[in-house]
């Protein structure tokens, strides 16, 4: 009698504490964190649902943590293992975000020559506050504005309220309605204007003289990888890369990339020559997207790109009235 009650106890003080249905959740909220942890380590993202989820990687460390950490507390070690490696790479992933002073590419000098001020602003179809943005670049003492989703109404906005007063020079391309349009404004002169319809959005560039030193200025905006686009989107992006790594000349990319650092065709963008001034600047990651929306800003999606050796500093995200997007302003020091 006593042996058989021992032997149906025994089991059950070995039983691992939650039972089986905590455990298939923790196994099911694992799976999650270690799928995104290789979807992020993939280095392709030119398919669906790859170039929809990648970007929410950073909020993936919040979850890791706390699946690794209730794995451990209810002794489901393999799992608990599992998550931490992922939960390890993602901070390594995320980490240069939040270290300033990333070698020479970071900090500017009061006096420094050969600096320019550039802001990006995303129109949202043209429904942004023209007038906003215009006291926008007077307060962020602006040597370049651009602007995409640049709509025929919005560009008369903008010269109503004063654009050509503080930034005189102008190109745009493909303004019209809704999201095509985009367009650079400037201090100095733009010469050497690139309008060229090679992508779905307009991508105009053109050369601005800083201190001498001629330097090559892109307005970006892919289209956005929605599931029916994804391969338009990835080949506008290696499209992009191309493009930006056979300019001799220095470069500062800026506007909408539709994509976060963590997506492998924007890091292709950067390569080797560029960096990204959010990640550079290590005041943490620029959510700019979406505002003003039943959800919280949760992406990363508007950048400046500089090219190698620019320094850059006084990285500042702004809102703008009437756009879903938050404008970014970066200043560039473009011969350190």
């Amino acid at each position: 009698m006593h042996g058989r009650t021992g032997a149906t106890t025994a089991p059950a003080a070995r039983r691992r504490p939650g039972g089986r249905a905590v455990g298939l959740v923790l196994w099911v909220v694992g799976g999650l964190v270690l799928a995104m942890t290789l979807v992020r380590a993939v280095p392709y993202d030119g398919v669906t649902p790859l170039a929809q989820v990648v970007g929410v990687t950073p909020w993936v460390v919040p979850l890791a943590l706390l699946v690794a950490a209730t794995a451990l507390a209810l002794r489901r070690r393999l799992l608990a293992i599992l998550c931490a490696v992922a939960l390890t790479t993602q901070v390594a992933w995320i980490a240069p975000f939040f270290v300033p002073g990333q070698g020479i590419a970071r900090g500017i000098e009061a006096d420094a020559r050969g600096t320019l001020r550039v802001l990006t602003v995303n129109a949202y179809f043209g429904q942004a506050d023209a007038a906003a943005v215009v006291q926008m670049v007077h307060e962020q003492d602006a040597d370049v504005l651009a602007v995409v989703e640049l709509t025929a109404d919005f560009h008369d906005r903008l010269e109503a309220a004063g654009i050509e007063a503080v930034m005189p020079h102008h190109l745009d391309a493909k303004v019209g309605t809704g999201s095509p349009g985009s367009g650079l404004w400037s201090r100095a002169a733009l010469t050497d204007p690139d309008t060229t319809e090679w992508s779905t959005f307009a991508m105009p560039a053109a050369t601005v003289d800083v201190d001498g030193t001629p330097v090559r200025v892109t307005a970006v905006h892919p289209v956005p990888p929605l599931p029916e686009i994804t391969g338009v989107w990835h080949q506008e992006m290696g499209d992009l890369a191309r493009r930006a790594h056979d300019e001799p000349l220095p470069q500062v990319l800026l506007g909408d990339f539709n994509s976060t650092y963590d997506h492998a065709s924007f890091r292709a963008v950067l390569g080797d020559r560029f960096h990204d001034a959010t990640r550079t600047a290590g005041h943490g990651l620029n959510l700019s997207w979406p505002v003003g929306e039943r959800v919280p800003t949760f992406l990363d999606l508007d950048h400046v790109v500089v090219d190698e050796g620019m320094r850059v500093d006084d990285l500042t995200s702004l809102a703008v009235p009437g756009s879903d997007h938050r404008a970014l302003a970066v200043t560039v020091q473009v011969v350190p």
